[in-house]
């Protein structure tokens, strides 16, 4: 592991690293303990210069390619560090009074980076964590150390209403596909259905579109709605016998789609398609029914 670059300021770090894999939780805490561990051991520094061919015999690090003239200057920290740095340190870690690890992230490939914060700007930071750790204990009338549970358990029982909101969703679109048999039309032998479900979200098209051309039998059932103010869902369903027609779900509803300013596609018996503009649906919606007309005519 070596350094790949660095920012330093009063109260402030940044620190790259080369390293295949992000930081597990345990190994940033050793690192944070292991730095106010300096820190607390009050370590006073030992500034010297001296040539370099003497600093790097004494071990100091040269830091990730740079240039050094033939005296540099190396900043000892006995039993912690020795580096070669022109640049200005505390005298003794003391000083730095506290450590704190903020961020750890990946900023290229191989390549980490460690933030953090020391002196006072660890109480601001602490204080601010403080501060949203009461604001989610007076939310959930939880303390401290109780409110991951309650959270963990607030988004179970999110999956829960919505496991449930989805079943009633497609129960309410087997009740609107039932009223919708009535629309289908006869074109020789097969049954044609071209028809919109107001609200319906792109599941329950799929869920009615399904159930329809079951009860149908053999023809088409092209199914739109808008579930939201941007946003339009198309869903085509063909019989084996549309398809042997020449007829194919997934190139029509994407021909379609394209007139709500979306696109999609699928296989040649059942097809899914979005748009972005519901007031071109009645539109998409014709056109598919007379492109279906003229096909299985």
């Amino acid at each position: 592991i070596g350094q790949q670059g660095s920012m330093v300021a009063f109260d402030r770090l940044r620190f790259d690293y080369n390293f295949a894999r992000p930081l597990t939780a345990d190994e940033v805490q050793q690192i944070e303990d292991q730095v106010n561990a300096w820190i607390a051991e009050a370590h006073a520094a030992d500034v010297a210069v001296m040539p370099i061919a003497a600093a790097k015999a004494k071990g100091a690090t040269a830091m990730f390619g740079e240039k050094y003239g033939d005296e540099v200057r190396v900043i000892d920290f006995p039993g912690v560090s020795m580096e070669l740095c022109g640049g200005t340190h505390v005298s003794n870690t003391a000083e730095i009074g506290l450590f704190k690890i903020i961020a750890e992230t990946g900023v290229a490939a191989g390549t980490r980076r460690i933030e953090a914060v020391a002196g006072p700007a660890v109480l601001e930071y602490l204080n601010l964590r403080d501060k949203v750790v009461r604001d989610l204990g007076d939310r959930f009338k939880a303390k401290p150390e109780e409110i991951p549970e309650r959270i963990t358990a607030l988004q179970d029982e999110l999956k829960t209403t919505q496991k449930e909101l989805a079943a009633l969703k497609a129960e309410l679109a087997i009740a609107q596909s039932d009223q919708l048999l009535d629309k289908a039309e006869t074109i020789g032998s097969l049954k044609l259905l071209v028809a919109e479900m107001p609200g319906a979200d792109a599941d329950a098209l799929k869920t009615a579109a399904e159930r329809l051309l079951q009860k149908l039998g053999e023809g088409a059932v092209f199914l739109g709605s808008a579930p939201a103010d941007d946003k339009v869902a198309l869903v085509a369903a063909f019989s084996p016998a549309v398809n042997q027609k020449g007829l194919q779900a997934g190139k029509l509803i994407g021909a379609i789609a394209k007139l709500c300013g979306g696109g999609g596609g699928g296989r040649p018996n059942f097809a899914q398609a979005g748009g972005r503009d519901p007031s071109k649906l009645a539109e998409a919606l014709d056109e598919a029914r007379s492109q279906l007309q003229a096909g299985l005519s």
